[in-house]
């Protein structure tokens, strides 16, 4: 599986985030899953179509020749799959994309493709049962310890989901106040967790405001970012290995036929 799904607080910045700092020499791709509407074609500044909306209701859904053809280059070198602007056509996008374009992508072994989920919901998308690993962003609340102590229980819920699928996940905990993020990465129980600082500066030239660039790459968000690529890079590799090891046992194991003719030959 080659999907990795960003979901949370700060979904969409994340993304972009992460597949700016992807680690060279591995192609990543941006893809834009967020059933509440598109906001990349403008902070990328690329067309609004193609889209996922023009994928989805392609005859070529799935093969990737199409999908690939629908990525479109930014002029900040991502490629990048944008969804509608409107909710309501993003939201019909992403249900159509769920049995076409999705299995499509989880199926790839290269490129990685990052995908924007958008927000944290209740029950577990597509877009989380076929990813090799999801990053979940979490947003504390400064001010209020009672109010950030709710949001994490409600975040452990959604990360026990997760677990229970046995799917990958690494936590991003946006904010280091009020809870330290190894505090909240074992309430929440996940095994690997990245702090990622509040930099608005940064946050907003991955949304399309002017900035220097070098100065991007040096910021504490990025820097932050990058080394979540990194973790999510091995953990998408241990999963995929973990899931080849688990394909390769179960060709080995004889079927029903093969056992109950051993046992015939015993008894024979």
């Amino acid at each position: 599986m080659s999907v990795i799904a960003v979901i949370g607080s700060g979904a969409t910045t994340t993304a972009v985030g992460l597949a700016a700092a992807w680690p060279i020499g591995e192609r990543a791709l941006l893809a834009e899953l967020d059933p509440a509407g598109g906001c990349l074609s403008a902070w990328l500044d690329v067309p609004r179509q193609p889209n996922l909306s023009d994928l989805a209701a392609s005859p070529g859904a799935r093969s990737w020749p199409t999908a690939e053809s629908m990525f479109q280059l930014s002029p900040s070198g991502l490629e990048v799959l944008v969804a509608p602007v409107r909710a309501v056509e993003a939201a019909a996008a992403v249900l159509a994309a769920s049995s076409t374009v999705v299995p499509l992508l989880a199926a790839l072994r290269q490129p990685v493709v990052i995908v924007d989920g958008g927000r944290l919901t209740n029950s577990l998308s597509p877009v989380l049962t076929a990813a090799g690993v999801v990053a979940v962003m979490h947003r504390q609340h400064p001010g209020s310890a009672a109010a950030a102590t709710v949001a994490i229980e409600r975040l452990a819920d959604q990360c026990d989901g997760l677990r229970l699928r046995s799917i990958p996940f690494v936590l991003g905990l946006i904010g280091d106040h009020p809870y330290p993020v190894d505090e909240v990465a074992a309430f929440a129980g996940a095994g690997a967790a990245t702090l990622v600082p509040i930099d608005h500066w940064a946050a907003a030239v991955l949304a399309g405001r002017a900035g220097s660039a070098s100065r991007l790459r040096r910021s504490p968000l990025m820097r932050s970012l990058g080394a979540m690529a990194q973790l999510l890079s091995i953990t998408l590799r241990d999963s995929g290995a973990e899931l080849a090891w688990t394909g390769s046992m179960l060709a080995s194991e004889p079927g029903p036929a093969s056992s109950d003719s051993s046992e015939g030959a015993r008894h024979g």
